[in-house]
């Protein structure tokens, strides 16, 4: 049952740490910005990927300009210090993020040397792990956009988390610990006799240990499918040479190589 990490594990977790917490409804390019960091390498270099802030403008998002407790997990306080220069929405439903827009921030902020690769579809545990095995030493990292309220708690016990690989069972799990829809980045997984385990990468130091925690892979595919089809799915971050062998694992899925409709208008840019 060893753990197996995506392409770029150690820039992403020292970038992960230096950033976090994410600002308030900037969660989309948040996630964005680990990606192209990990796949770059331009964290520290003489060129550095912009901030946040840029990756929002790039997307096209909008902040509703009030305190909305209820988009970030129990107790964790607001940040807005990065919410200078962006558009403000017209409603608190408007707010946020496009899943189209996040792919468009990944391609012009690594100056064409990624592409984003849309994944959406009916989401199933099967058509996950098959997506998953398909990409398997491909250099890709996928950002997923997902309910956080089909996850179990960031703090589920490890002993219980070796249960699940063990058994498959996840029922005795605890709940999640908030519910929202919420963009993390997938850094790795872990496959056991009865079930597999991935690694997500969240925005909040509070959840998990230090914003890092496991979930079980069906967990993760009724979160990508969140209540409404088509309103969650995987965004594929590689190197654009890989653009259409992404696409052709995505098929072979059974998945669709389209954007979804996060509810968040796309806001031309």
């Amino acid at each position: 049952m060893a753990f197996v990490p995506f392409t770029g594990v150690d820039a992403l977790l020292a970038e992960h740490a230096a950033a976090l917490p994410q600002p308030d409804q900037l969660c989309g390019p948040f996630a964005a910005r680990l990606a192209v960091v990990a796949l770059t390498g331009r964290s520290r270099s003489a060129e550095p990927v912009p901030d946040v802030t840029a990756f929002a403008r790039a997307a096209g998002s909008a902040i509703w300009p009030h305190d909305l407790p209820g988009a970030r997990p129990p107790g964790v306080p607001p940040r807005t210090d990065l919410w200078p220069g962006l558009d403000r929405a017209a409603d608190e439903r408007s707010a946020g993020t496009s899943a189209a827009g996040t792919g468009r921030a990944v391609e012009q902020l690594s100056d064409g040397t990624l592409a984003a690769v849309p994944v959406s579809g009916t989401w199933t545990p099967d058509r996950l792990r098959v997506l998953l095995d398909g990409l398997t030493g491909m250099p890709v990292l996928p950002v997923a956009n997902v309910d956080t309220g089909r996850f179990v708690s960031s703090h589920a016990p490890s002993d219980a988390l070796q249960g699940y690989l063990a058994t498959g069972a996840d029922g005795a799990l605890p709940r999640a610990d908030w519910s929202a829809g919420h963009f993390v980045v997938l850094y790795g997984r872990e496959d056991g006799p009865g079930g597999t385990l991935l690694a997500l990468a969240d925005s909040y130091p509070q959840l998990g240990e230090s914003g890092r925690h496991r979930q079980p892979l069906p967990r993760v595919a009724t979160a990508l499918a969140r209540e409404r089809r088509r309103t969650g799915g995987l965004m594929l971050v590689t190197a654009a040479g890989h653009r259409e062998t992404a696409g052709v694992a995505v098929r072979a899925a059974g998945l669709e190589v389209e954007w979804w409709d996060n509810g968040t208008p796309q806001r031309p840019r």
